[in-house]
């Protein structure tokens, strides 16, 4: 099988659509926090807001979604800048005690400040977070939502119709060995359709099984499946 190309897999179009949007979430039982989200966004709505659930429930894409930047930035916790508005914080339990400081401050700049917003997200609910009752009790001053992941159901409802704007066919056999094999999270999961997808018209072949593992050991070997992310 061919691989595709990089340069193919740089391009806009793909690049776009694998980025981490409101529009691209699939909000499966958080209907009420992806719309809280989209008005924090817009400059409405409460100004703290802190989500938590499981690993793979989707928790980095919506707050990469919220504050583009936020995930892959150099520092966990971002400076309070008079002209920023929409500020973001991920796995708060894992912040070390310069970073728990850190977001103390911001959390009161932020509070000082009418035109900013806060989200930030964990693990773990808010009273079992292993941070300073300051820095919790901060992060009540909004509301609080568990964010519930995808069932396989709706996972798999959602990747068929994702496959088919693509051409492809979810067979049972392709199904199963995704289930089995692959991560929970749709954007790892789209991105082996995508990659799939090139290595087919490549080789001018429909996207079967072989060529779904092809996609798959191509996208590990470049480290670009986020295992098991937020």
């Amino acid at each position: 099988m061919q691989e595709p190309d990089q340069s193919i897999l740089d391009l806009p179009e793909l690049l776009k659509r694998d980025r981490p949007t409101f529009e691209n979430f699939i909000p499966g039982e958080n209907l009420e926090a992806l719309a809280l989200l989209c008005e924090m966004a817009a400059g409405r709505g409460p100004r703290f807001l802190y989500i938590y659930g499981p690993v793979g429930s989707g928790l980095s894409h919506l707050l990469e979604a919220y504050a583009p930047g936020t995930i892959g930035a150099r520092y966990p916790v971002p400076i309070y800048d008079k002209d920023r508005r929409r500020y973001a914080v991920d796995d708060v339990e894992s912040l070390d005690r310069g970073f728990e400081r850190q977001l103390f401050t911001l959390q009161n700049a932020v509070y000082a400040s009418p035109d900013a917003r806060l989200v930030c997200a964990g693990h773990l609910p808010p009273h079992q977070l292993p941070l300073s009752e300051d820095v919790r009790s901060r992060l009540l001053w909004g509301p609080s939502f568990a964010i519930a992941p995808l069932g396989e159901e709706d996972r798999f409802r959602e990747l068929s119709r994702q496959a088919a704007l693509r051409g492809i066919v979810l067979s049972p056999d392709i199904r199963h060995w995704m289930a089995v094999h692959l991560p929970r999270n749709m954007r790892s999961l789209t991105r082996v359709l995508d990659v799939a997808n090139l290595m087919a018209l490549h080789a001018k072949r429909r996207v079967t099984l072989p060529v779904i593992k092809d996609a798959a050991a191509w996208l590990l070997a470049r480290r670009l499946f986020e295992s098991e992310p937020n």
